[in-house]
């Protein structure tokens, strides 16, 4: 090896604090959404982990201190997972997270004072494997996905899930004191795969946190559009919201999208044929234009499909809304048939759990929909990190 273990030592940990201190000052210093917060939880994590394994070579009675920065080096990756999935729109699953460090750190604990360095190692190997993987899986998809910048993000996940899945291999095949193990999966190599996580990391989160936060240029004119039945064409109402999240994120007051989906559209026209399941759209529009939060701006999202930004303080007030919608359209039946009632199935995403970017704002409140419809119709769910159907 080029260096020695001390060496390495010394460079994770400058490595770990000057990237971790910069990502947390950074966050401190702006108004920042869910997944920065959460990403900053990983950097924590990733500079107390280092703290632990120093206490630990230090002080040989410091045998606990195996255990904490296990825990950490696990909460420090899966905390990246669950960054990555705010930022696409999704609940953080940070439970499961923390799930992981506790059975970490418990493993090692269980060890006592006569485990050594590699006390809890295959749990902890194993753990950071696990969330590695997921997190290269979720920088796939969504809007992760749609970011080139994400690219190198997950290589570099994906290295380090391979790479612990085959040290926790070498670790129960021949033992930390095994030639393979030591030559290949030892403390060194394992040190410099995670500085280049850490630099990798530390670029490609602060460009994303930055393109969310960056205001879109409005430089270039265009014309606000409405369709035949009064509500914003797609790319009108896309451009508006941005706005209002744009400010909405200055303030720091919370904004609501709701994704009015209405029931069973296709099996109308199926049915009843063309011409009713317009006439059926057409009411369901104008009911929801009538129903809906006077402070809102209504857009199109396809057939029967409509989206809402409203202002709303909490879930109860977006839930609120929701019900008065479906309420109205209960009130109002076709007009040709009178026994039925058009019903629809919305999707609330909040600015709350999700942050201010219209893009996750709108897909997390259109799946939203898409559950609420799948579960029967006619109900509202919440696209948060608790799901609630009502």
């Amino acid at each position: 090896m080029i260096f020695d273990s001390q060496t390495v030592a010394v460079i994770n940990a400058l490595v770990i604090f000057v990237c971790g201190a910069t990502f947390i000052v950074n966050t401190f210093m702006r108004k920042d959404d869910a997944s920065g917060r959460v990403w900053s939880v990983s950097y924590m994590a990733g500079m107390f982990t280092s703290f632990s394994y120093v206490v630990s070579a230090l002080s040989q009675g410091a045998w606990w201190a195996i255990a904490a920065g296990n825990g950490g080096y696990v909460l420090s990756i899966a905390a990246l997972w669950s960054g990555a999935r705010l930022f696409n729109g999704k609940s953080s699953l940070l439970w499961v997270s923390l799930i992981g460090t506790a059975v970490t750190i418990v493993a090692a604990l269980a060890a006592g004072p006569s485990g050594g360095p590699w006390a809890g190692a295959p749990a902890t190997f194993l753990c950071i494997a696990l969330f590695a993987g997921l997190g290269t899986g979720e920088t796939l998809v969504g809007a992760m996905r749609d970011n080139p910048t994400t690219r190198g993000f997950t290589i570099v996940l994906g290295i380090a899930s391979l790479f612990f899945a085959a040290r926790l291999i070498a670790l129960l095949v021949e033992g930390p004191d095994g030639s393979l193990f030591t030559t290949l999966f030892g403390t060194v190599a394992a040190s410099l795969l995670l500085i280049a996580l850490l630099i990798v990391a530390t670029v490609v989160l602060s460009v994303l946190r930055a393109e969310r936060a960056a205001p879109a240029s409005r430089r270039h004119g265009s014309i606000v559009a409405y369709t035949g039945d009064d509500v914003l064409l797609q790319e009108s109402f896309v451009r508006i919201v941005d706005d209002w999240l744009e400010r909405a994120n200055f303030h720091d007051e919370q904004l609501a999208i709701l994704h009015v989906r209405l029931d069973d559209l296709d099996e109308m026209k199926t049915a009843f044929g063309a011409a009713f399941s317009s006439e059926v759209a057409a009411g369901f529009i104008s009911s929801v234009r009538r129903y809906g939060p006077t402070l809102s701006d209504i857009g199109e999202d396809g057939a029967g499909c409509l989206l809402i930004a409203t202002p709303a303080v909490d879930a109860d007030v977006a839930l609120q809304a929701a019900k008065g919608i479906q309420d109205g359209l209960l009130d109002h039946p076709v007009e040709t048939t009178p026994r039925l009632r058009p019903t629809a199935s919305i999707g609330i995403a909040l600015t709350d759990y999700l942050g201010y970017d219209v893009a996750v704002l709108t897909r997390a409140a259109s799946d939203a929909s898409l559950r609420a419809a799948a579960a029967g119709g006619n109900r509202t769910v919440l696209a948060s990190s608790a799901p609630t159907g009502r």
